[in-house]
């Protein structure tokens, strides 16, 4: 499992750094050992959005009756997107967003608001 998160130098650090490492001890109890690394400028998407998108994407298909694959081609389709994996984060927060209001208005259909959502959209990580 990988964590990302953007830091900025002239934010507030500690917090984030704490609250990452909580959450990934608590989703690796089994770990002993992790590594935490550094890197310049923008990171693409994030974990947290990855498993937001394909959470929401299964939902999608399931209220759709489609396959999962024919969901996402939907969807990358319906919002001009060529591949989610070229999305920095806050090109995937937009996205997130589209696919939240056109299938929450259009569809009807009631996409989750989880730990998950918190960390792809705000980057906060909210206490249960």
């Amino acid at each position: 499992m990988t964590i990302n998160r953007i830091i900025y130098r002239d934010k507030p650090k500690a917090d984030i750094c704490k609250s990452l490492v909580k959450v990934f001890w608590k989703e690796n109890p089994d770990c002993e050992v992790a590594t935490i690394s550094i890197t310049k400028d923008k990171p693409k998407r994030s974990d947290a959005q990855n498993r937001l998108f394909h959470k929401w994407r299964d939902i999608i298909a399931e209220e759709m009756g489609e396959s999962k694959t024919e969901a996402k081609k939907l969807i990358k389709k319906k919002f001009n997107v060529v591949s989610t994996k070229n999305l920095e984060v806050e090109e995937f927060v937009e996205f997130l967003r589209d696919i939240d209001n056109f299938f929450g208005g259009e569809y009807k259909i009631k996409l989750p608001r989880n730990e998950d959502y918190n960390l792809a959209m705000y980057n906060v990580y909210k206490k249960s």
